[in-house]
C-alpha cells in the first residue's frame, strides 16, 4: 500500500499525529511526502522546493492551500508508483485501509468520497472532496492528463486549489468512483459510526480546536 502525503516543511509537528494512526492500523505502508524541504523522517522526501510546474506567476500559487496542494496532479510525474492513497495531514486512521487500496479503479483516475451538502457543485450533479483520494497514476500517464490540469491550475483562480480541476476534469471524463463515507469523515461528507479516516477538513483552528468532534481520535495520536 503507497500513501502520500503533501505539505510543508513547518506543518511536520500537525502531520505526525496521522502519519502514526496509518502506521498502527497499517504498519506495511509505504510512506512518501512531497514538500519543500528535505526532512529528517525515515519516509520517501520528495522535495519539491525547485518545482517547475507552478511558478510564481500562476495564479493560485499564494493561494492559502500554497502550491504543494496544486502538486497532487503531478503525482504521476512525482511519485515512482501505479497507484497511490493521498492522504491530508489533517487526518487520523482508525482502522485498515485495505479495502479502501483494493477498490477497482480500472480505466479510472480517482477513488473519492463525495460531499454531500450541494452547496458547491460546478461540474455535474457530484463533486468529491480529495482530501483522501486513491488515486490512479498509472491511468492518468495514459491519458496524459497532468498538462492540462497543471495548465487549468495555473491560469484559472481556485478557492480549493487542486480540487477543482480534479473534479472539472475527473467528472467530465467519467474519471471518479465514489467511496464510502467511512474512508473521509469530515464535515461535508457526513458522519459515520465506524469511521477508517477522521478528517478535519473544514475547521481551520483543528489543531487547537476544544470543542471539535472527534477530538478524542487526534489526542490519542499527538
Amino acid at each position: 500500500m503507497n500513501i502520500v502525503y503533501a505539505f510543508t516543511h513547518d506543518y511536520v509537528e500537525r502531520a505526525l499525529p496521522s502519519i502514526k494512526s496509518l502506521l498502527e492500523h497499517n504498519p506495511k505502508a509505504r510512506i512518501f511526502i512531497v514538500t519543500d524541504g528535505d526532512l529528517d523522517l525515515p519516509y520517501e522526501i520528495i522535495n519539491v522546493k525547485d518545482q517547475q510546474w507552478f511558478p510564481e506567476s500562476g495564479v493560485n500559487y499564494k493561494n492559502p492551500f500554497t502550491y504543494i496542494n496544486l502538486l497532487k496532479v503531478c503525482y504521476p510525474s512525482l511519485l515512482p508508483v501505479n497507484k497511490v492513497i493521498h492522504m491530508d495531514a489533517d487526518t487520523i486512521i482508525c482502522d485498515s485501509l485495505e479495502p479502501m487500496w483494493k477498490t477497482d479503479v480500472k480505466g479510472k483516475w480517482v477513488a473519492a468520497v463525495a460531499e454531500f451538502q450541494g452547496r458547491y457543485k460546478p461540474f455535474g450533479d457530484l463533486y468529491y472532496n480529495m482530501g483522501v483520494a486513491l488515486i490512479n497514476l498509472q491511468q492518468m500517464r495514459k491519458d496524459n492528463i497532468e498538462p492540462e490540469m497543471v495548465n487549468y491550475l495555473n491560469t484559472v483562480p481556485q478557492p480549493w486549489a487542486d480540487q477543482d480541476a480534479w473534479n472539472l476534469y475527473g467528472l467530465k471524463q467519467n474519471k471518479f468512483v465514489m467511496l464510502p463515507v467511512r474512508y473521509n469523515e469530515c464535515f461535508c461528507t457526513g458522519r459515520t459510526a465506524d469511521p477508517a479516516i477522521v478528517h478535519y477538513c473544514g475547521i481551520p483552528d483543528w489543531w487547537d480546536n476544544k470543542t471539535m468532534d472527534r477530538k478524542d481520535a487526534l489526542d490519542r495520536y499527538r
